[in-house]
């Protein structure tokens, strides 16, 4: 082959290779992905056939978007609290004679909690009565000396009658019994109120002293569940509100609870400290784990179900079914507020709007969709 004959074959296979580019160079993106599809969706006789006569809608489920009132929970966790409980302390020293409690009893107010020995004291009381006796004849014996009668008080002047309760020791020997009747009462020790027995210390014949602690008394009528929100939470809430607690241990058991107290200061972590009245809590403990679930309604928000929000490339996305094409319109949404089972919108949606909650799992922008029960 001559040189003149091998540049003309070049010539002509790089005229070639250029046209190639240019033609698929002039191709969008989106031609390209037309092209194809025509080419994959002609059978082996050459003819074309649809896409959408191959497959079927989707079936959806929808619901208009309306503004009404959301409920917005929070969730968070707090501590069973007694506010009614105390310590029962022994008054005086002495060997513990009678302890007619245990552990978890319910007691009524005033019931006998213990009993300590209190002999010596019996044999005082017999002593000051022997005291009030003679200090007695005493004082009848100054009566008459002063002109007046044998036990009638007022058969003297208020000031003569006050000279003779000194002198006859009366005065003294009444005051000693009030002595020994208050230190027989501190002897015997009661429930000031009605409630369980916990935290029992001490036994029976045990020598105790004076300001030992006996046990704690807890109302459990008292039960408060004391808990902790985020400053922002708890602007929203306020005394009085109704909230839904329940122990961890038994989460089936769910009791309401009325706010009783709000601390009004943000601690370092930048929580506020909160108390609610537990109902139907007497048969739960002190110290408790509680679940509390705060529902706060927030007015004129988009509310749709929250299994309406999807998400594609990273970006919230709510599905609008449109009437008059029969497809299925994606729309970027912003997300307010959300609990357990709605999203509020903020953006994205119109009153109004079809939203599809049911069967928009793999849908696409502009998807053939059937809408059930239409």
């Amino acid at each position: 082959m001559n040189d003149s004959r091998r540049y003309w074959i070049l010539g002509l296979i790089s005229l070639l290779s250029f046209n190639s580019c240019d033609l698929i160079k002039s191709t969008t993106p989106g031609e390209e992905e037309n092209f194809t599809k025509v080419v994959n969706n002609k059978d082996q006789k050459g003819e074309e056939t649809s896409d959408s006569a191959k497959a079927e809608s989707a079936v959806v489920k929808t619901i208009p978007s309306k503004p009404i009132s959301f409920p917005l929970q929070t969730q968070t966790s707090g501590l069973l609290q007694a506010q009614r409980q105390t310590e029962i302390k022994t008054r005086t020293s002495g060997r513990l004679l009678s302890l007619p409690i245990q552990e978890g009893q319910y007691l009524q107010a005033h019931t006998l909690i213990a009993q300590l020995d209190n002999e010596a004291l019996k044999l005082q009381m017999t002593e000051r009565q022997l005291e009030l006796e003679k200090a007695l004849y005493e004082k009848n014996d100054l009566l008459m000396l002063g002109g007046g009668t044998s036990g009638i008080d007022t058969s003297v002047s208020k000031g003569a009658l006050e000279n003779i309760l000194i002198q006859s020791g009366y005065t003294r020997a009444q005051h000693n019994i009030k002595k020994v009747e208050y230190e027989l009462r501190q002897k015997q020790i009661y429930a000031p109120f009605a409630g369980i027995v916990a935290d029992l210390q001490l036994k029976q014949h045990q020598e105790v002293n004076a300001g030992e602690i006996l046990c704690r008394l807890i109302d459990p009528n008292s039960f408060e569940v004391e808990f902790n929100l985020l400053e922002k939470e708890a602007l929203r809430i306020k005394k009085g509100q109704v909230v839904k607690v329940s122990p961890i241990a038994l989460p089936n058991k769910i009791m309401s609870a009325k706010v009783t107290t709000i601390n009004p200061v943000v601690n370092e972590q930048g929580l506020v400290t909160f108390r609610a009245k537990v109902n139907g809590a007497s048969q739960l403990y002190e110290g408790m784990n509680m679940r509390v679930s705060i529902e706060i309604s927030i007015p004129n928000q988009l509310v749709i179900p929250k299994e309406a929000v999807v998400l594609r490339s990273g970006r919230q996305v709510v599905f609008v079914y449109d009437e008059a094409s029969g497809l299925a319109k994606w729309h970027y949404v912003s997300v307010a507020y959300e609990n357990e089972t709605s999203v509020a919108i903020s953006e994205g949606l119109e009153t109004g709007d079809l939203v599809i909650y049911e069967g928009n799992a793999n849908l696409a922008h502009d998807a053939e969709v059937e809408v059930e029960g239409r």
